[in-house]
Parts: C-alpha cells; structure tokens; sequence
C-alpha cells in the first residue's frame, strides 16, 4: 500500500474514483443480483449458466480487484493517512480476507461460492443447511458443487465459526467487523473517506438509537431463533415449520434488512448503518465483552477537541469517555479504531485483556 505514494493522484480525484466505484458497485450488485436470481428461471439452461458465470466473477474476482483497488484510493482520500495505523490495518486485513475467501479457497475447494459460509452464526444458517441433505439450499447446489464442494463449504463454515470465537475472545470485534465482514464491513472501510455518498455523515440521535436498540434486539432474537431451528432440524425434531419456508424468510430477511438496507445506509447516512443492529455484531459484542475490549482513554491529558467523537461511525461519544479518563466499553464499538488514530494526542488505545498481555510481556 506504501507504494500508492509514488503515483500522482490528488486526494479529491482519489474521493471522485471512490464515489464512481461505489455507485458502480451498487449498481451491478442490483443488476448482477437481478439477472441471477430473477432471470435464470426464465431462460435456457446454457444462458442460466452464463448469467450464473457473471454472478460468480462479480462475486469473487471483481469484488476482490474492488476491495484492494478502493483501499488504496481511500488511503490517497485521507490526507494524513500514514497516521492512521489502524485504519491501514483494516484495509489489509479486508484485502487479504477478499483474497482468501473469494480466489484462493474457490480453486482450492472448486467451490466458486464458498463464500456463502463465510459469515458465522448467527448471522445466516447456510452451513447448517448444508449439513442436511433434506434442505433446498443443499439440493440446489449440490448439482453444482457435488459433494466435495458441499463438505468444503461446510467444513469452512465450522472453521470460521471457530476462528472468529476464539479471536473475537482474544482481540474483540475488531477481527470481525473491522476485518472479515465481505458483507459490511469492508464497505464501510474503504469506502470511509466518501461516505454517505449524498450529504453529509449523520450521526444517530438518542431517538434514533433508541429506535435502532429495539431492531437490533428483534433482528438478534430472530437470527438465534433460525440458527436453533436449524439446528433442531439437523438433529432430527421438526417444529412443524416446513424447512423451504424457513429458508425463503431468512433470503427475505438478507435482501431487505440487511443488503438493501446496508446500501440505503451508504448513500444517505453512513457505512456503519447496518453494523447498528447486525444479529453477529450483537452476539460479538458478548464475547468481546469477556475479553475485556475496551478504548483506554488516560494514556495522555485529552485536550477537549473532539475529533474522536466525530470519527466514530457509531455515534459513540469517545470524548465524554476521554473526559472523564474513563474507557469506553460500548457493546456498539465495532474496533475499527477510527478514534485511535484521530487522536492528536495519543491519548487512545484499542485494548483487549490478550492484547494487554502480549503488551506486557514485550515490555517485560
């Protein structure tokens, strides 16, 4: 990423690039999506395989060129980008995951939709629906994945449940949300610099808070309640619910609430709109919570500035926190570090008990 300095590209034609793209990226998702999911009934086998061709390059390589081309523009958009180290990390991170799931696991597996599995419980149960071979997600595709290509996916999915546990425990939600997610997170992080793309960034009232409180909880209850009765359904007891209607309301659920939202949430308020009431970022929260994530406040005298506040996507108010040298322990802190590196005083750290630890033991 360092080497993006030697290319001449001003911060305003680096914001204008990032704009073109995300409108690019929202269009072709309702195109690509569309024609996928709505047309290939429609048309003969050979053009459905076509259509579905498309759908997998826009899902894989070109979501992956966007992600690292994007990036790079962000950090040319921020002007004192060498001193957002982690920012520059969650950009790394975002890359490195897009390379992963979306072109080294797809050729090594031959499952080019892997990535289906890629986000943990409970935020979709398609792993679990693969692990039934009675489940319409599982007769669907394994015509097109075979066997070897469902065991790949669910193996994954068992795999990044595990991984992100563990490390959400270890070093908060920052791997996650500020990592991992190829459905929000990484739209929210580089594409930060221009966000929203109409207006200016807004940041939620009490009453809109309050009102993003209760979806959250509703959205949290309803993801355990899918993920229980799938798991119900594996082992064998049926809750008199047939399986294909449960299926169609998790789709309604991620085409709606989350997907279409999210975009909303891009264009007229900020990237981190969907990340408000996301069931897994709830479920996170818990788990960084017993390891103790927190943003330390006391390192230096916070000098009033507010700049840390006004960084923070989440409508958290750091600086009241800073203030009061207390830490800010907000179950909504996603970990992306945004009022870290805003600080000009260094006054702010992401911490975990493990991070701590490892800290401890460099300096011992």
């Amino acid at each position: 990423m360092r080497s993006l300095k030697a290319i001449n590209i001003t911060p305003q034609k680096a914001a204008r690039f990032l704009k073109y793209l995300l409108v690019l990226y929202i269009a072709l998702c309702f195109l690509v999506a569309g024609l996928n999911y709505g047309l290939t009934q429609h048309v003969s086998n050979a053009k459905a395989q076509t259509i579905h061709a498309i759908y997998e390059f826009f899902e894989n390589e070109l979501k992956t060129i966007l992600i690292i081309l994007c990036s790079l523009l962000s950090l040319k958009a921020f002007r004192n980008s060498d001193g957002r180290r982690l920012y520059r990390g969650s950009l790394l991170m975002f890359s490195i995951s897009a390379l992963i799931i979306h072109i080294i696991l797809p050729a090594f597996t031959g499952n080019r939709e892997i990535y289906y599995t890629a986000m943990p419980l409970p935020w979709a149960t398609t792993g679990l629906q693969l692990m039934t071979s009675e489940s319409s997600f599982y007769l669907k595709h394994i015509p097109l994945w075979g066997l070897s290509g469902i065991s790949a996916a669910v193996v994954f999915f068992i795999i990044m449940n595990i991984f992100v546990g563990i490390a959400t425990l270890l070093f908060g939600r920052r791997v996650q949300c500020s990592g991992l997610c190829l459905l929000n997170g990484f739209a929210a992080e580089i594409w930060a610099p221009i966000l929203p793309l109409i207006g200016k960034e807004r940041k939620a009232n009490p009453k809109v808070l309050c009102g993003l409180s209760a979806v959250r909880i509703i959205m949290f209850v309803l993801s355990i309640a899918l993920s229980v009765w799938w798991l119900l359904f594996i082992s064998g007891i049926n809750l008199f619910v047939h399986q294909d209607l449960i299926a169609r309301l998790e789709v309604v659920k991620y085409l709606s609430i989350e997907l279409l939202a999210a975009m909303t949430f891009w264009v007229f308020w900020n990237g981190r709109g969907y990340c408000y009431y996301c069931p897994l970022g709830s479920f996170l929260s818990l788990l960084a919570s017993i390891g103790r994530q927190r943003i330390r406040t006391d390192l230096k005298n916070c000098v009033s500035c507010g700049l840390c506040s006004r960084s923070c996507s989440m409508s958290i108010d750091v600086a009241a926190f800073a203030k009061r040298r207390e830490p800010v322990t907000s179950s909504l802190c996603v970990g992306c570090g945004h009022c870290v590196d805003a600080c000009p005083t260094e006054t702010l750290r992401y911490e975990t008990a493990f991070l701590n630890l490892l800290r401890h033991c460099r300096q011992g």
